[in-house]
């Protein structure tokens, strides 16, 4: 397959063709006609590359506007009905979710998509991220089990499980078998211990999924600084993640200083500045005027290890199955953190984990024995991998 490659990702050094496609088509600049022609793409790869980093739609759009073929793995990947059905079922959850008195945020997915690419099929998403606030999140729950929601254990009373989940945690993810959705239930957006309420710190605008349903999301600089901190905390593993930002840059008017502004406000800086420089890097996107990254050890090691992650195995490694995937977010999330309420929910994580134990197994020196038992089964952890790993 001839590849069009534009001239402007000759900084892309040491890495493949595909991978520099791929960068091509999930950026904001660069359309496809004004690309040229340079050598063949290898289609598998390129399958691989444009799956890890979950920009199959873009690729998938870019190869039909360039008259490309569509590589057969790439093409049993693309399911442009997905995001509809995810639209659909947020639009449901949310009438469920207002007939209670519970008032949802929806963070990403298909508000995201519309705010960031104009259209709900263009971004590739799992799952539907629902805040609301913590005082809400056991009845919530409750909705989500008479909606038919279970937790991946398959395991009943949702809002208990929520209630022992909650001060070690800031979400759940729970999932339909019916229509396979899974809903990450969130009483929290990050970490931190005790952070405001969403509907108490910030605006809300509402985003249309269909005529005449809209549903509530963040404004647009809250929702910038939340993508940043959620990118950065995951070391940017997806290239999909820095794709919207890149996409919000470029559609603001004044070029991103006003979402720039906004991350820096909310403690984000870190996290703004690793997901400015990082889209620069791969799609080559401008910076907002005014920015300025921060002379910062830490800033500068985030975007190493971020780097790193992205292009691992010529960026068809999938963090997820290395080794280091627990440490590597734990590494980022101390990395991103910026208030003592950020270190203290890092260490909780550190020490305590809500899938390590069965609620039922709790006792009241829970919270003082589990972090003795943490490490030894993280060590066994790792051991059991490694020897799946060579067998």
């Amino acid at each position: 397959m001839t590849a069009p490659v534009s001239p402007r990702r000759a900084y892309l050094t040491n890495i493949s063709a595909e991978f520099a496609f791929v960068c091509a088509c999930a950026g904001p600049l660069d359309p496809p006609q004004a690309w040229q022609t340079h050598g063949d793409l290898d289609g598998d790869r390129l399958s691989a590359i444009a799956h890890r980093h979950q920009v199959v739609p873009l690729v998938v759009e870019a190869l039909k506007r360039c008259k490309l073929p569509i590589p057969p793995m790439l093409a049993a990947r693309h399911d442009p009905l997905a995001p509809l059905r995810s639209a659909r079922e947020a639009v449901r959850l949310h009438t469920l979710l207002m007939a209670d008195g519970i008032e949802p945020v929806f963070l990403k997915g298909s508000t995201l998509a519309v705010l960031a690419y104009g259209a709900i099929d263009r971004r590739q998403f799992a799952d539907i991220d629902l805040l609301v606030r913590p005082t809400d999140a056991r009845r919530a729950a409750m909705v989500l089990e008479k909606a038919g929601y279970r937790t991946p254990g398959g395991a009943c009373n949702l809002p208990e499980r929520v209630a022992h989940t909650m001060p070690l945690a800031k979400d759940i993810a729970v999932r339909h078998p019916s229509n396979r959705q899974t809903v990450e239930l969130h009483w929290s957006m990050t970490d931190a211990v005790h952070g405001p309420p969403v509907r108490d710190r910030e605006a809300i605008q509402w985003v249309d999924l269909a005529p005449g349903a809209a549903v509530p999301t963040l404004a647009s600089d809250a929702l910038f600084a939340y993508i940043c901190n959620h990118g950065a905390a995951h070391l940017w593993a997806r290239l999909r993640w820095l794709a919207d930002v890149a996409a919000l840059l470029s559609r603001e008017p004044d070029g991103g200083d006003r979402l720039w502004h906004g991350a820096v406000a909310r403690g984000q800086t870190r996290a703004g500045a690793s997901a400015i420089l990082l889209a620069g890097r791969f799609f080559g996107t401008p910076p907002p005027s005014s920015f300025a990254a921060p002379r910062s050890l830490r800033l500068r090691l985030l975007v190493a290890l971020a780097r790193r992650t992205i292009e691992a195995g010529g960026g068809t490694a999938e963090l997820a199955r290395s080794r280091w995937r627990g440490w590597a977010e734990m590494t980022g999330k101390l990395l991103v953190a910026s208030s003592a309420g950020d270190l203290t929910g890092w260490i909780r994580r550190l020490l305590f984990s809500a899938s390590d134990e069965e609620d039922a197994d709790r006792s009241r020196f829970w919270f003082v024995l589990h972090p003795l038992q943490r490490i030894p089964k993280l060590l066994r952890r790792r051991r059991r991998r490694r020897h799946r790993e060579r067998a």
